[in-house]
């Protein structure tokens, strides 16, 4: 009999609850998946970092690793960190329990999955522990770099790397190994929330993009009503469509 699994590839939710709930109600509706792959960047920037690790962390579909973001709120090599990041920051773990904070601690900066015989890595950017490289590192390719180095970034032995931090859905199929970017599921500049669904069996893969839209109306308010420190910036550079 061949095992056929569901997928959905998400990316930097960015504490955006109601971009993330669209999504759930759009896979529950008309996607059932097996599993959730989130890519990193769920807290932060958005307003709702509780809400978002509570659910991320205690949902059994999701797989997680964590992002640059994750790495900042607990308090990793401050030297990479965004000048004027630190009170955004110390927001963010105020909003989050001891709890939660722990359990964002013990998610990995990236994991293998062998799924229907595929090796499946999750990394939302980089090898961040390579001596020199810095976490806010964009991908190669997103620096002007050949596609030959972008590719060989990443290890040979998998066949299937998923990545995230640029909010852009990419896909590169080359002999060697399938990269795909699914996008942001909170942060496209527009009330849209980016993903992607693949199907794997022991023969096929499968997969779609998508972009759908969600109800973004009560963002203004909660960025307001929560005290976001940062906002008036954060609202203009992510969300000025609100």
């Amino acid at each position: 009999m061949v095992e056929h699994t569901k997928l959905a590839i998400i990316s930097d939710i960015h504490a955006n609850k109601y971009a993330l709930e669209g999504f759930l109600k759009y896979i529950d509706d008309n996607f059932q998946v097996d599993k959730i792959l989130n890519l990193g960047d769920f807290v932060s920037i958005g307003p709702h970092p509780r809400e978002v690790a509570q659910l991320v962390l205690t949902d059994k579909r999701f797989e997680n690793i964590i992002g640059n973001n994750e790495m900042i709120l607990l308090n990793k090599r401050k030297e990479d960190w965004f000048e004027g990041v630190g009170p955004h920051r110390d927001w963010v773990e105020n909003q989050l329990s001891p709890e939660l904070i722990g359990k964002i601690a013990k998610t990995p900066i990236s994991k293998t999955l062998t799924i229907n015989n595929k090796k499946i890595l999750m990394i939302h950017s980089h090898f961040y522990d390579i001596p020199g490289r810095s976490i806010q590192d964009n991908l190669l390719l997103y620096q002007g770099k050949s596609m030959e180095e972008f590719i060989n970034d990443y290890p040979e032995d998998v066949d299937i790397v998923l990545v995230g931090h640029s909010h852009e859905q990419l896909y590169l199929g080359t002999k060697k190994k399938i990269i795909i970017n699914p996008g942001s599921i909170s942060i496209t500049f527009k009330p849209e929330t980016s993903f992607c669904l693949m199907e794997i069996d022991d023969t096929e893969l499968n997969f779609n993009f998508k972009n759908i839209t969600y109800d973004a109306s009560g963002l203004l308010n909660d960025f307001e009503q929560r005290e976001v420190v940062g906002r008036e910036f954060l609202m203009k550079m992510f969300y000025s469509f609100l």
